[in-house]
């Protein structure tokens, strides 16, 4: 890993939030997202120190904020585990500003990964009903020839198999549910949320460790209350939590982004 990416990974914002709060935040941040699952064992003091560029004090500082709150329990002798998701969802520790402007034309696409699943994103009961196999697509949008989002997709198997691969390469998974009877779609379900950045999202972005994104994630729903297709998109802007129903009379209505692939 080239020098200046490690020092984007390691570094923390000089804004005046204590480090140990936005340590927290990222693991917060992964214990939600089931990147660390109840019973995984958290990394070392070093490994945070060494990961993070933090001081020894700023882990455990940040180790003890969330023990507090029950999200992990450290065992003599053995480390530190998880033993529960957070049961509510904080903001990130920063002040929002206003949302970048820029039109959805600008936007293109490159497709990072397409294969079947190998648990790369977590479907909860809340969702749906799961389907027995999906197929992952991960998707990196910039605008301006700049890294804008990150997209992430589960699509049923069955579903993605009936569309040609072409497709998948070059047009918005939501127009291509709405577009192929097979999928069968009749209702989508989409939250925003304001999250602090992890390390492998600053990095695909270009932006530091803990600054400000917006997580949407977008149910797709069949007539059988199935989840056809879980879109997890974050991308570099700011923004406020609520929920969309979709008005099925407007078809433009379920661009998740819009933009065009890249030649």
């Amino acid at each position: 890993m080239p020098a200046d990416e490690r020092r984007r990974l390691r570094g923390m914002r000089d804004d005046g939030t204590p480090y140990y709060v936005q340590l927290a935040s990222v693991i917060r941040r992964q214990i939600d997202d089931q990147v660390l699952k109840a019973g995984d064992q958290l990394p070392t003091l070093k490994e945070f120190v060494a990961a993070f560029g933090v001081s020894p004090m700023t882990v455990r500082q940040a180790i003890a904020s969330l023990e507090k709150d029950g999200l992990v329990a450290a065992t003599r002798g053995r480390g530190t585990f998880v033993t529960a998701r957070p049961a509510d969802q904080r903001p990130g520790p920063y002040q929002l500003t206003a949302t970048p402007a820029g039109r959805i034309d600008q936007l293109t696409f490159k497709v990072l990964a397409s294969h079947p699943s190998r648990g790369e994103l977590a479907l909860s009961s809340d969702d749906g009903q799961a389907l027995s196999e999906y197929h992952y697509m991960k998707r990196l949008f910039l605008r301006g020839g700049k890294p804008f989002t990150i997209g992430e997709f589960l699509v049923g198997a069955r579903i993605h198999a009936a569309v040609p691969e072409k497709a998948w390469r070059t047009e918005l998974v939501s127009t291509l549910l709405y577009d192929t009877r097979a999928a069968g779609l009749r209702n989508v379900r989409q939250t925003f949320r304001v999250m602090a950045s992890t390390p492998s999202e600053a990095t695909e972005l270009g932006i530091r460790l803990n600054d400000p994104v917006v997580r949407v994630r977008r149910i797709f729903l069949n007539g059988r209350k199935e989840v056809i297709c879980l879109g997890q998109l974050v991308y570099r802007t700011d923004g406020v939590v609520f929920d969309i129903h979709f008005d099925f009379k407007k078809r433009e209505q379920l661009f998740e982004l819009g933009g065009f692939p890249e030649p």
